[in-house]
């Protein structure tokens, strides 16, 4: 049921996005941005930049959730082979091979406390771009109705409740390590490395809109930046192309962009965060190289084994 909820989701909104494009697609249009922003390194500069301290926040932030006991440099190539996966597959198997990585390059770390480490941050990731959806549906001046922000708060109250109760055996294990880890000081600067980290990456669609010289506040970024990725739940292509795009104009939409603005902000913002993911994938892969046979075991046994 679950799968077959998130694939009728999901092809509702590859549609959602080939309806767009036959509307609003403007090769030329997205063209001349594209010239436009390369013509500008200080908007590269700042949208990159901007992008990778996002990372280097959820390395610093991964790296404290295992009481500094590993590298940072292993931390980050596990954070772009992650990206670089996930941009490559249909599903979101790049955490395997995060969870490989860290077991491969520090022996200090059990797979059971690499696979904990990536399955709770991914959650608090989860939960953090949630919250600041769902703070933007209550704060920011949208136009939706407010039936809609109910029914929206009832659905993910009652997922959240029968997530729980489906895995509860799951997450109680991983309760006595989760105290340790956001015990004190040390649980603050986590959980406020990652929220800096989301609010870092909103730095990309804002860079993008602004250059295509359309009205939105870093407030109003974070906000679609987040609602558009947390809709990545219902990925089922390569780096969810097309469901990232629907999303993300609707986003849009709901902050006063017109469509096809909207429509071009977010095919040029998804293609600059594929261009940065085979960036600094290559450059992981470089500074570490994996096998291919041990990649593709990673990704296909979940990491388990090393």
């Amino acid at each position: 049921m679950k799968t077959s909820f998130k694939r009728l989701t999901a092809i509702l909104l590859i549609s959602s996005f080939l309806i767009m494009t036959f509307f609003y697609l403007d090769a030329g249009r997205i063209l001349a941005e594209i010239k436009s922003i390369l013509t500008k390194p200080g908007v590269l500069l700042f949208i990159f930049s901007s992008y990778f301290l996002a990372f280097l926040a959820r390395g610093f932030a991964w790296r404290l959730y295992l009481n500094n006991r590993v590298r940072l440099t292993t931390c980050m190539y596990g954070l772009f082979y992650s990206l670089l996966l996930n941009h490559l597959l249909p599903v979101k198997a790049g955490d395997f091979a995060r969870i490989g990585v860290m077991k491969a390059r520090e022996p200090a770390i059990t797979g059971h406390e690499a696979f904990n480490s990536v399955v709770i941050l991914r959650v608090m990731d989860t939960a953090i771009l949630f919250a600041m959806a769902s703070a933007g549906l209550a704060f920011l001046e949208l136009p939706l109705n407010g039936g809609v922000i109910l029914w929206l708060a009832v659905i993910g109250f009652v997922s959240t409740i029968l997530f729980y109760i489906k895995f509860k055996a799951f997450f109680d294990r991983q309760i006595s390590i989760m105290k340790t880890a956001f015990s004190g000081w040390r649980g603050m600067w986590i959980i406020g490395l990652t929220l800096i980290s989301w609010m870092l990456e909103a730095a990309v669609i804002y860079g993008v809109v602004w250059n295509g010289e359309n009205l939105i506040s870093f407030v109003q970024a974070i906000w679609v930046n987040s609602i558009t990725v947390a809709g990545q739940i219902f990925q089922i292509t390569p780096g969810g192309i097309a469901s990232y795009e629907a999303i993300m104009v609707f986003a849009l939409g709901a902050n006063g962009i017109a469509a096809e603005n909207a429509y071009t902000a977010a095919v040029i913002t998804h293609g600059l965060k594929y261009l940065f993911s085979f960036i600094a994938g290559g450059i992981a892969i470089a500074a570490y190289p994996v096998p291919a046979h041990l990649l593709k075991k990673w990704t296909r046994e979940r990491g388990n084994e090393s």
